[in-house]
């Protein structure tokens, strides 16, 4: 018996079992992508925060996974049966082939699948990987990944997760802060205002990124995305962080600083010398940085993290479904 029929036979009791535990019906997941795919965001509904009257027109951010980095090991029974079907299956295009490694691109190039062993024991650590963009596959096409290459791995687990937040909001205008001492980057757009803003390094567990997803899809993709402004907050975790994926941003504000409300003159200039000039900020002692910090959130109209923890909390279930759906049996 082949692999393919090894597959059919076995299938449709994994799917079966896959499709109690997955986070929506496969008629809901073709409403959903059919909604993606014309790069339209539903707005889900409004903050009940203390500032109610400036921000009622803020949807919640629609939140999602948008990126996954799934590892495990390949037994060597595994990777022979694995070598066969990914070396006959059509959707699968196979590079760098030896006996202990190999690397592969699936599904039009939508995953990426890599097996080394040598490295994998001089670093000490899984031999195969998978990476995708779970937003970009088909319902269909997450089980065939799931049935057809997963489902070989032992020890399973994420070594990055990334948490995306879409805003159907300009964004260019708040200010980004952390409570933490972290990197903070900004690169400005034609007009001169924020287009992308990073926290941390790339190497690092956490690295968050604000940018304007319209203008990036239009850069590079030339689509035109069907709204006014579509903002995204997304935070990248990695290895010990992916662990914490649902309270990865207490430290994270931002905010829409109102500096008009401040009655004093001088901190309302020096907050908005620290507001377009970062590096003031490196000039200050630490209880001096706190103060100004402690002002600046709390003169601000909103702060978007509100609604990012109010969206997460409501949808956490179907988001930990996710998580077992790839991870699970």
């Amino acid at each position: 018996m082949n692999i393919h029929q090894d597959i059919y036979l076995d299938g449709r009791l994994l799917e079966n079992n896959l499709r109690s535990r997955f986070f929506m019906t496969k008629e809901n997941h073709s409403n959903y992508l059919q909604n993606k795919g014309s790069d339209k965001f539903s707005k889900t509904g409004y903050s009940n925060s203390r500032l109610n009257r400036h921000i009622m027109s803020l949807a919640n951010p629609k939140v999602s996974f948008d990126a996954m980095t799934i590892v495990g090991n390949l037994n060597k029974d595994s990777v022979k049966q694995l070598s066969k079907f990914m070396s006959i299956d059509p959707q699968i295009r196979l590079w760098d082939i030896l006996q202990t490694k190999f690397k592969a691109k699936a599904l039009e190039e939508k995953i990426y699948i890599e097996y080394d062993k040598v490295k994998a024991a001089s670093w000490d650590r899984r031999n195969m990987r998978v990476e995708f963009n779970p937003n970009k596959l088909t319902y269909d096409e997450m089980f065939w990944l799931k049935q057809n290459i997963i489902s070989y791995m032992e020890d399973v687990g994420f070594t990055r997760l990334d948490l995306a937040f879409d805003f159907e909001s300009d964004l260019n205008d708040y200010y980004a802060m952390s409570d933490k001492s972290v990197k903070k980057t900004i690169f400005y757009g034609r007009n001169g205002k924020p287009e992308t803003k990073y926290f941390g390094v790339r190497d690092s567990d956490r690295f968050i990124r604000i940018y304007n997803k319209k203008q990036e899809r239009k850069d590079n993709a030339d689509i035109e995305i069907d709204l006014e402004y579509l903002w995204r907050v997304e935070i990248e975790l990695k290895r010990n962080m992916v662990d914490y994926w649902n309270d990865c941003f207490n430290d994270l504000h931002i905010l829409k600083p109102n500096l008009k409300g401040i009655e004093n003159i001088k901190e309302r200039a020096m907050l908005y010398l620290l507001i377009h000039e970062e590096d003031e900020w490196g000039n200050l002692e630490r209880r001096t940085k706190n103060k100004y910090r402690e002002i600046l959130k709390d003169t601000s109209e909103v702060d978007l993290t509100n609604l990012m923890k109010k969206a997460l909390r409501e949808n956490e279930t179907q988001l930990q479904k996710q998580i077992f759906f790839w991870l699970g049996d």
